[in-house]
């Protein structure tokens, strides 16, 4: 809403000396497009003080946006150069220079800068950074030599499922009309069992759908190399070959310490030669180019834990039946599944791009 000009308010003056009223005023004047909420406030301002400028000094002082707090605040809101995680919140920026938290904002938000939420990365040292790089360019060569290989790949990977709901801080608001305090506790506050226990989940995505879900570790079972041959062995490669029953089939999986054991490896060269990517092959700290682990459990757990966030389950045969009923809806969602796994080739691309640093937020 644009202020009244000199213009106007001449005009106006002339119509309250003939003892127009406010909205006689705005009738007759159409053209102006003034608002009447506008007008009225003008004619009272003039009958009350003869003038209708605003007053020398008034209105709200803004203090808070002196050019010293301005330069103070673009400076602390940045990490400072070659040190990452130095710069300060808006609200330890605020309590510095004591003002108000959304004055801070506000500066921030008009200085151009924008707000971004970290993302959880594996941590690397330089060497595996190194051997990131060198594998993931390896792979891109090889799969972009023969666009229909990804169509061939059988990737596997195993996920915990735990009874009590993950909880995510970022997307888990409490509205309230009181303080924080008013709040009542069993709507604020998540308590948080870090001793849960846990179904840990296997399964293979392949360009023609996903295996059923495979438990491969309850509780009182330990994963460990021999019981992952076996598992390998009994349960997830009988159902790729349901899938695949020409075993022309190749075979990835990450760098759990179980896949890169002897055990393992030897049972791989025996039973598939040739048609599995070996412990050396695959990138290290590299969940970022595994679909199942972008894409595929992402989406399960996000059906399995909806709504429940107040309602853990209660035993490992209750928190199974429902990873089953809504596995079957996931694993038939083909066009998503197919377009994760052509991700992938340029996933491996990125990576080599990056220099080997985290590509999430290349893809989020």
């Amino acid at each position: 809403m644009a202020p009244l000009s000199d213009e106007d308010k001449v005009i106006i003056r002339h119509y309250i000396e003939k003892e127009y009223t406010a909205y006689e005023i705005w009738k007759q004047n159409p053209e102006k497009n003034w608002h009447y909420s506008k007008v009225k406030r003008a004619v009272k301002k003039f009958k009350e003080y003869g003038t209708m400028d605003r007053k020398k000094g008034s209105g709200r002082p803004r203090s808070a946006r002196t050019a010293e707090n301005e330069a103070f605040v673009e400076e602390m809101i940045c990490s400072q150069e070659e040190e990452p995680g130095t710069h300060a919140s808006p609200r330890e920026i605020a309590r510095e220079l004591e003002i108000s938290h959304s004055s801070v904002r506000r500066i921030v938000e008009d200085k151009g800068y924008n707000q971004f939420k970290r993302l959880k990365t594996p941590q690397m040292n330089d060497a595996t950074r190194n051997r990131r790089v060198d594998r993931a360019v390896s792979l891109h060569e090889k799969f972009a030599k023969n666009p229909r290989m990804i169509e061939r790949t059988i990737f596997q990977d195993e996920s915990d499922f735990p009874l009590q709901v993950p909880l995510n801080s970022q997307n888990d608001r409490v509205y309230h009309k009181g303080t924080k305090k008013d709040v009542p506790d069993e709507n604020l506050f998540h308590e948080s069992n870090r001793q849960s226990v846990k179904v840990m989940v296997s399964a293979a995505l392949t360009w023609h759908g996903v295996t059923r879900p495979i438990f491969v570790k309850r509780k009182g079972l330990k994963v460990n190399a021999k019981n992952y041959k076996n598992h390998l062995k009994r349960e997830l490669f009988p159902a790729i070959e349901k899938i695949y029953p020409r075993r022309d089939w190749i075979f990835i999986q990450d760098g759990a310490s179980s896949h890169t054991s002897n055990i393992v490896q030897d049972f791989l060269q025996e039973t598939i030669p040739r048609r599995y990517l070996r412990k050396d092959q695959w990138p290290p700290k590299s969940p970022d180019s595994n679909p199942l682990d972008y894409y595929f459990w992402n989406e399960v757990k996000r059906k399995v834990y909806r709504g429940r966030l107040k309602k853990p389950f209660e035993t490992e045969e209750e928190i199974i039946s429902k990873i089953k009923s809504v596995w079957k809806e996931c694993a038939r969602n083909l066009p998503e599944i197919r377009k994760s796994m052509k991700q992938f080739v340029g996933r491996v691309r990125t990576v080599g791009e990056c220099n080997g640093s985290s590509i999430k937020m290349h893809y989020s």
